[in-house]
């Protein structure tokens, strides 16, 4: 059966899997250190470990974690805020081009003022036809307008 105790240990192992994991392929040049994912392996290494190590009360080495899980995350913070900033100000500049080539509309002469009723009959030709015609279209008794 799996103690508690076994739990925590296979947590520190992991932990410190990932951070050497991640300190490796920074080494290789696979991910860069200013990388989110660096930082996150980073900061899951020391965490974990450092939980082992309060866990067995070895608490200078859960201390040295613990610092390392501050800067890993504040770095990890920075990255975040950079790539949002990033991403708000593309946004912006996609705006302000996609403002910029828009045409613009010039106007020749003023437009001619119309009435309602003017709009109204170029709209339904309807209002142009006496009742006879309408009753004609429709097959059917048309109301009077007042």
């Amino acid at each position: 059966m799996i103690t508690f105790a076994d739990f925590v240990t296979a947590l520190g192992w992991f932990g410190a899997v990932a951070g050497a994991a991640a300190y490796l392929l920074v080494s290789r040049g696979r991910w860069s250190a200013s990388s989110a994912r660096y930082q996150t392996a980073n900061l899951m290494g020391a965490g974990l470990m450092g939980g082992v190590a309060a866990f067995n009360q070895v608490w200078p080495s859960a201390a040295a974690n613990l610092v390392w899980v501050v800067i890993g995350g504040q770095a990890l913070w920075m990255i975040v805020s950079k790539k949002r900033a990033d991403r708000a100000e593309a946004a912006r500049a996609d705006a302000e081009t996609a403002v910029a080539t828009l045409p613009v509309a010039t106007v020749s002469a003023a437009p001619e003022l119309r009435s309602y009723e003017q709009i109204l009959e170029e709209r339904d030709p309807t209002l142009q036809m006496s009742v006879e015609e309408l009753t004609a279209i429709t097959g059917r008794g048309v109301a009077a307008a007042a």
